[in-house]
């Protein structure tokens, strides 16, 4: 029986602070069923390694858990950690993020879709941010979800499929397709929490 996973992966940005981690989660179904440990552990570090490869950079932190995805209480099933207290640099507004969407084959029904929030400013290659996202920037992203056994769908081989979990349906879509638009969206939870605060009281 096919068994799904939830998978989150972490990093710091700036400094090491908890609260300022940046991360993203997605699910991948194996075909074969239930896996032991060692194996999710295995998965992670080849979920560690491509995102080295896109964002262009093997010595700063990466981490990545593994989850079932039902599970009462979750905890993670495997956990792997690279270059641990190494922050990734990034002088542009941490908020900013370029979204990769996919789907299965109906785009248009939202429990058979699904969004990671990429930055467009950290690691390796990474250009300013104009008034819109440049055709390098939308193809870099796309890479993602396109480029051969460096990409979501090519995760972990044949026995694995890239996809959405509907935690209200219960059921997983494989993922068909995948686009990223020329607009820049915003991730208010990754911004930097306040350290300074101006002020003023007046009688009007």
């Amino acid at each position: 029986m096919a068994t799904v996973y939830k998978f989150q992966v972490s990093w710091p940005v700036t400094d090491t602070l908890a609260r300022n981690r940046e991360s993203n989660s997605f699910h991948m179904q194996h075909s074969i069923g239930a896996l032991v440990d060692a194996d999710l552990t295995s998965m992670c570090q080849d979920i560690v390694a491509m995102y080295q490869h896109h964002y262009g950079d093997a010595t700063r932190e990466l981490q990545c858990k593994a989850y079932d995805t039902d599970a009462v209480p979750n905890y993670p099933r495997a956990d792997v950690v690279v270059n641990a207290g190494v922050p990734w640099d990034q002088a542009t507004p941490r908020e900013i993020a370029l979204v990769l969407s996919y789907s299965g084959p109906h785009r248009g029904n939202k429990r058979e879709r699904g969004r990671i929030y990429l930055n467009p400013s950290m690691g390796a290659g990474s250009s300013g941010l104009g008034m819109r996202p440049t055709q390098a920037q939308l193809d870099k992203a796309l890479l993602w979800y396109t480029e051969p056994n460096n990409s979501f769908p090519d995760l972990g081989g044949v026995d694995w499929t890239f996809g959405i979990w509907s935690g209200v349906g219960k059921y997983f879509t494989k993922s068909t397709q995948a686009w990223v638009n020329d607009d820049w969206d915003i991730q208010r939870r990754r911004g930097l929490r306040e350290s300074n605060r101006v002020q003023a009281t007046r009688e009007g």
